[in-house]
């Protein structure tokens, strides 16, 4: 049970864990999987290609519906997440027991934080995480929050660093090094990454089908590319420094997929 209860602890509660884990909801003729989310990291992508394998290979009439709500609103006939879905028992098979493929996503630590920023605190995005983070901070939930204010302070508090999933650290929404991943995706190398796990999960013929991939279709842009490169080396030290063990861990992967 030690590693579980390690796994744990890179969570704010049990409830978090489990939104971050998805299994498949029945047998579908492939292997058990675990796909752990990682936000800011391809999800809508992975979970858009998932979806529709499911539907094919469980011969359903009616497809998923794919869109940036319909792919996180989940339909349960294709995969189970979160407390309603998953008992405690099969989260901890899921977690550490022999037999299941387990695979998940990262992105350079970087592009991962701007597109955080661009996409859930701009004015004109989700509130809620712009009031969150400012009731961390204290201040006036209206007040501006510019790109290098907030490349600051993740490098200063660790709080405000683990508020909100869409930039937490990395290696702790994926407990890097504690799940036995068979396969770590990096978005950069997105296209290889989703036909490994087309062929571990549903066969080499597989690839054949057409799978809307969401960067091109649904039309999620955050415009963070821009915002990356208009950045200082003061703003570049700070995403350093606040996201070190993420540097250590893409690294890593990146090497694996080198070699």
């Amino acid at each position: 049970m030690r590693p579980v209860r390690a796994i744990l602890n890179n969570y704010h509660n049990r409830r978090h864990l489990l939104q971050t884990m998805h299994i498949p909801a029945r047998p579908y003729g492939g292997p058990e999987f675990l796909y752990m989310k990682n936000h800011k990291a391809a999800c809508t992508n992975m979970l858009t290609l998932l979806l529709t394998h499911m539907h094919r290979v469980l011969g359903e009439r009616d497809g998923p519906e794919i869109s940036m709500n319909g792919v996180h609103n989940l339909p349960a006939d294709y995969l189970r997440a979160g407390a309603r879905g998953l008992d405690w028992p099969l989260a901890q098979a899921a977690l550490t027991a022999p037999g299941w493929f387990r695979f998940t996503m990262v992105r350079e630590p970087l592009g991962r934080t701007v597109s955080a920023w661009a996409d859930k605190l701009q004015p004109g995005s989700n509130p809620r995480h712009r009031r969150d983070l400012m009731a961390h901070l204290g201040r006036d939930p209206e007040a501006t929050l510019g790109l290098s204010d907030f490349l600051d302070i993740l490098a200063q508090d660790e709080g405000a660093r683990d508020l909100d999933r869409h930039w937490r650290p990395q290696h702790k929404e994926i407990s890097y090094g504690l799940i036995p991943y068979n396969l770590i995706g990096r978005v950069e190398n997105m296209d290889n990454a989703r036909r490994a796990v087309t062929a571990a999960l549903f066969g080499p013929e597989a690839s054949a089908v057409e799978v809307i991939d969401t960067r091109e279709h649904l039309g999620h842009r955050s415009g963070s590319r821009a915002y990356s490169d208009a950045l200082s080396a003061r703003d570049r030290r700070n995403v350093e420094r606040a996201f070190a063990r993420d540097y250590e861990m893409y690294e890593a992967v990146a090497r694996r997929d080198a070699a």
